[in-house]
């Protein structure tokens, strides 16, 4: 099997001895779900496999407003509806230099054909900038600044591993798969919730199947933080993955785990090709990325029913396998971060291009 790391809970006081009590029957079936799912082979998950894998994946409809449209259970993220997004800061001179100079020059050529690496990027670069760099018109918290992320009190992580992702998974994640992080959110810790809000990039042609590496993804994160004892009062780690594809499109994951097992909500496919398609899905974009973040996320039986072993997908050779194929990820994940570091270094070339000329 895949190597996992060893339980980060700390001291041997009766507290802590309860909160593991009450977390490991929730760690052990995220596990199982997790090898199950580093062990399918596939880039897709059909759904006729995800039973089999322990995944839930359910429609996530959004109506007009920019909201769920569906009266879903439970429910993590309270989307802030395109009206209610805070509008652009009318007097800071960020606002026209950032934002509104991305609207108005969106279907500008760029001096070349953007590969698939590049409309990834590019996507992502736009899509920060109108969220976690654009000022708004809203009453700030003091010492916060007045963007969209500081709005729905996002607290940006400085490197995904080891914030979000630990070491040991560090190859399954960044190495060379269909899907890699690009930037991560968790709440401000005075809150005390465990919400992260995480963006994916992918270079796979968009496929309304769920993508292995954006389950995968989500699972490793989940793992990641209840290893942890820093909130060590929550069992349920709710996510909303922004996964970006090429064709400049993205979709809307939400995500959390419970005694069905993974249950991942994927909403249609949002064009930002041309001008007028990006106006309309930012607006319904930002909505759902400045959600107020909500919900029971410490649930003390949340694996009650009674627990199942969740079964090797089929063609599934061997556990070794899966553990050597695991230790070379682990050793080139590096490599592939660093990669990724050197790509965003590319990107910046390409925006300064675009934006300056």
């Amino acid at each position: 099997m895949v190597p996992r790391p060893h339980s980060l809970f700390r001291g041997s006081d009766q507290e802590q001895d309860h909160r593991q009590d009450v977390r490991a029957p929730v760690i052990n079936r995220m596990n199982q779900t997790f090898s199950a799912v580093a062990n399918h082979k596939p880039v897709w998950l059909h759904p006729d496999i995800h039973e089999t894998l322990g995944i839930i994946c359910e429609d996530l409809h959004i109506s007009e407003e920019g909201t769920h449209q569906d009266n879903l259970s439970p429910v993590f993220f309270e989307p802030l509806g395109t009206r209610h997004v805070p509008p652009p800061h009318p007097t800071a001179a960020e606002t026209p230099t950032h934002a509104q100079k991305i609207l108005d020059e969106w279907d500008r050529p760029t001096p070349r054909p953007p590969t698939v690496t590049d409309q990834l990027y590019l996507l992502m670069y736009r899509i920060n900038v109108i969220f976690d760099t654009s000022p708004r018109d809203f009453e700030k918290d003091r010492g916060w600044s007045n963007t969209l992320s500081d709005y729905a009190k996002w607290f940006i992580c400085g490197e995904i591993t080891p914030e979000l992702i630990a070491e040991e998974f560090d190859g399954l994640v960044w190495g060379p798969h269909a899907s890699m992080p690009n930037v991560g959110f968790t709440a401000r810790p005075r809150l005390n919730k465990p919400h992260i809000l995480l963006a994916l990039l992918t270079r796979s042609e968009a496929n309304e199947m769920l993508c292995r590496s954006e389950a995968l993804t989500i699972l490793i994160v989940m793992l990641t933080r209840l290893e942890r004892d820093e909130l060590p009062n929550h069992n349920v780690i709710p996510m909303m993955v922004i996964s970006v594809f090429p064709g400049f499109k993205l979709r809307i994951l939400e995500a959390h785990y419970d005694a069905r097992g993974l249950v991942i909500r994927k909403s249609d496919f949002l064009g930002f090709a041309n001008r007028d398609a990006a106006m309309q899905n930012m607006d319904t974009l930002m909505s759902f990325m400045g959600s107020k973040m909500i919900g029971n996320t410490m649930v003390p039986n949340l694996m009650a029913e009674p627990e199942t072993e969740v079964p090797p997908p089929p063609d599934d050779n061997s556990g070794q396998e899966t553990n050597s194929r695991g230790l070379k990820f682990w050793r080139v994940g590096f490599l592939w971060r660093a990669l990724r570091l050197m790509l965003k270094t590319h990107m910046s070339d390409i925006r300064d291009t675009v934006y300056t000329s």
